[in-house]
């Protein structure tokens, strides 16, 4: 990339750079319209949407400094990480955002 830009750069093009950080995507799903976006694309699948629901349901995250709880707070975005349907929930919620763009 660098090289192109710089390429570029020798023969007098103009050279833009659109950069996207996602490092905290996954913290950002709101579950309410992820569960939504899920009955709109999909429809009524009962158990299984229900089922996705109640994954992304009271989950907690906590504070602890010295093997002391600080605070628990609710979650209400976010999915969780490191699990398999993490990735393919952050998809289903972005999904939409071409759509959106024109």
């Amino acid at each position: 990339m660098i090289t192109d830009v710089l390429r570029a750069a020798d023969r007098g093009e103009v050279t833009l750079l659109c950069m996207l950080d996602l490092s905290c995507a996954f913290d950002t799903v709101d579950h309410g319209i992820l569960v939504d976006r899920l009955w709109c694309a999909f429809g009524d699948q009962g158990v299984a949407i229900s089922w996705i629901e109640s994954f992304l349901q009271d989950r907690t995250q906590s504070v602890h400094i010295a093997n002391q709880q600080l605070s628990t707070m609710k979650l209400v975005c976010g999915v969780p990480q490191g699990s398999v349907l993490g990735p393919i929930l952050f998809l289903v919620y972005c999904a939409d955002v071409m759509a959106i763009a024109h």
